[in-house]
């Protein structure tokens, strides 16, 4: 079987996306084909969805079926051949000034955190904005827009985070809910994370074709060291305990697609490097060979990877940050050349 000539199908809308067969996710499932566009079956690709997980590749298949020629795949019909959709962007007026920036529970937990002038710094960079689809605590959720380096708005992120910890919400924490039907709060019983994509419900065309990119990314051009991590929030505090580099958020280990070129352009001339959360060390070494082949100057931290599960960059610096006597000299050391800034200090020892 020659493994090369099967490849994950290339996106050309949503038909060429199917539903999960371990987690019955629809449009979220990638098939492999053959050069003809031709799928082995219709278990044998990868989940997009990080926390299933699912991958079955040709050669596994083929070694669970070895007899099988794929002419028992008569259930599946080719999509027609379609141009893919151009792609979508937001209206900018969606970025306006927000009036409800205090009721913002992750701007209460910063300005306690960090004071009022550096919260409201990073939220006026990031452009962040508040939003009532989730009330909790008393406050409201938060608006992570995506802004390409040419100034589209590309997607609108909502998430609910608790004021006291900074956490985001989570399927298990309660939340309520607005309902336009009922223009009034419901509690939001629903079994799943309190994350929203809000850009096709805005623009009200479910087909639109919305291509996401890294939260930041508008301030990549006016920059020449470029930080990565997984959280938006991590990049707010981020750029606030580490400014001399600008920070941007994947939004998760795959997310907004950040290994295609597409995405990642903007990266090209700039000094990369990623930050992976405690345990993700080895996929984000996987992604840098991707982004490295393509002329990406990028290195990776190893800083939390003997860390506890989910802990990130931001949660390394908030604790130094809370320490009374704060880093050790080798530990300033590691992390200045990680981010190489180490000419710009002055050890006295």
């Amino acid at each position: 079987m020659n493994e090369a000539k099967y490849h994950l199908q290339k996106y050309a809308g949503m038909n060429t996306r199917h539903t999960c067969p371990q987690c019955g996710h629809k449009k979220e499932f990638t098939l492999y084909v053959d050069e003809r566009n031709n799928p082995i079956d219709e278990s044998c690709g990868r989940c997009n969805r990080e926390r299933c997980g699912y991958h079955l590749t040709p050669s596994e298949y083929f070694k669970e079926h070895p007899t099988n020629d794929r002419t028992d795949f008569a259930t599946w019909k080719q999509p027609e051949s379609v141009k893919a959709a151009p792609v979508c962007y937001l209206p900018s007026t969606l970025l306006v000034a927000d009036a409800h920036r205090a009721e913002n529970n992750l701007f209460r937990f910063m300005a306690k955190e960090f004071g009022e002038v550096e919260a409201n710094r990073v939220f006026d960079a990031y452009r962040v904005g508040t939003s009532r689809h989730w009330k909790n605590n008393d406050g409201l959720a938060t608006i992570f827009p995506q802004i390409d380096d040419k100034g589209r708005l590309c997607q609108l992120k909502v998430m609910a985070y608790n004021p006291a910890t900074g956490k985001r919400m989570k399927k298990q924490d309660q939340a309520e809910m607005w309902s336009d039907r009922a223009k009034k709060y419901v509690p939001d019983t629903r079994p799943m994370d309190k994350i929203w994509f809000a850009g096709k419900t805005l623009l009200r065309n479910y087909d639109a074709n919305l291509q996401q990119t890294f939260f930041g990314c508008h301030l990549i051009k006016a920059s020449s060291r470029v930080g990565i991590v997984e959280s938006e929030k991590s990049a707010l505090i981020c750029s606030i305990l580490m400014p001399e580099i600008t920070w941007i958020a994947t939004g998760g280990c795959n997310g907004c697609r950040w290994t295609e070129i597409n995405v990642f352009k903007p990266l090209l001339g700039k000094k990369v490097v990623l930050y992976p959360d405690a345990g993700m060390l080895a996929k984000w070494e996987e992604k840098t060979v991707i982004l490295r082949s393509n002329g990406i100057d990028i290195t990776v931290s190893q800083v939390c990877e003997s860390l506890p599960d989910n802990w990130d960059i931001a949660d390394v610096l908030l604790r130094e940050r809370h320490m009374q006597k704060g880093m050790t000299i080798g530990e300033i050391i590691a992390l200045a050349n990680e981010i190489g800034v180490s000419s710009q200090i002055t050890y006295n020892i």
